[in-house]
């Protein structure tokens, strides 16, 4: 299908798709393209072989940092290709992981994305690999800004690549969700998502307390960890609850060796 209808080159009929500004893939450097339409056509073809169906599921939020500080320093067009990339950082991250489930939904609101999955180990692998690409984003920026014909100064190249490097907060709540449409995801919890967002401020993929409940069992099997956050309010609930951040579970610091039979034999330490 991609061959048939050049989405190569027919970058309009990907921005509409994505609801991007007219512009957005082409701001991207000619050689990250090709992998971000490949990821993206992969997520438009998952998406086109599943129905959404009301139920329980993972409800991601991705929210682009320092965007108002960047805009006012360098401008609203600049600040534009700061938030278009960060999307695209976002859906091509998900078209690059192989998926243990599916993804139920996702759009772009503002400088946010919201994404709903089936399984909490896409999330997790989703945020690990977007954490890849945003980083990689900042090294394209200068490139860009040659090709855009935008003047810059040569003494604060250094520091307005580091403004303009992309960071976000990500976090996953869980709630019940139908469908408007069969597309648009109603939900207390989508809401709620919105609502707390600034309670998650480290680059670490965040989680409720309904997350970290449901997910502890998998914990030791995923290699993960809970690290505490704060307590928080969530509206609609009747007291605060606590909420954490996920990560992955360092290596232990004593590795013993192990024998013929692969036993770990750990020497005594001499007095």
């Amino acid at each position: 299908m991609a061959d048939s209808l050049s989405f190569y080159d027919d970058l309009a009929a990907l921005e509409r798709y994505l609801n991007f500004p007219e512009g957005s893939l082409r701001n991207i450097p000619i050689y990250a393209r090709k992998p971000a339409v490949d990821a993206i056509l992969k997520v438009k073809e998952m998406e086109s072989k599943n129905l959404f169906r009301p139920g329980l599921y993972y409800i991601a939020l991705a929210d682009l940092c320092g965007n108002t500080a960047f805009n006012a320093k360098y401008g609203d067009a600049e600040g534009d290709v700061r938030t278009e990339w960060f999307h695209t950082s976002v859906i091509q991250s998900l078209g690059e992981i192989k998926l243990n489930n599916y993804v139920a939904f996702n759009k772009t609101i503002g400088d946010a994305s919201l994404l709903i999955f089936s399984s909490f180990k896409d999330v997790f692998a989703w945020s690990a690999q977007f954490s890849e690409n945003l980083d990689s984003l900042a090294g394209e920026y200068h490139e860009n800004l040659e090709i855009r014909g935008v003047d810059y100064d040569e003494d604060t190249l250094e520091e307005r690549i580091s403004d303009f490097a992309p960071r976000a907060r990500r976090f996953v709540h869980l709630g019940e969700v139908s469908y408007k449409e069969n597309t648009d995801p109603m939900c207390l919890a989508v809401s709620q998502a919105f609502k707390i967002e600034k309670n998650f401020s480290e680059p670490d993929l965040g989680c409720t307390q309904a997350v970290a409940d449901a997910i502890r069992p998998k914990l030791n099997e995923l290699n993960l960890a809970l690290k505490p956050n704060k307590a928080i309010n969530i509206p609609g609930l009747p007291r605060n609850v606590m909420t954490y951040y996920v990560t992955r579970r360092p290596k232990s610091a004593t590795k013993g060796n192990r024998d013929s039979k692969g036993r770990r034999n750990i020497s005594k330490r001499k007095k």
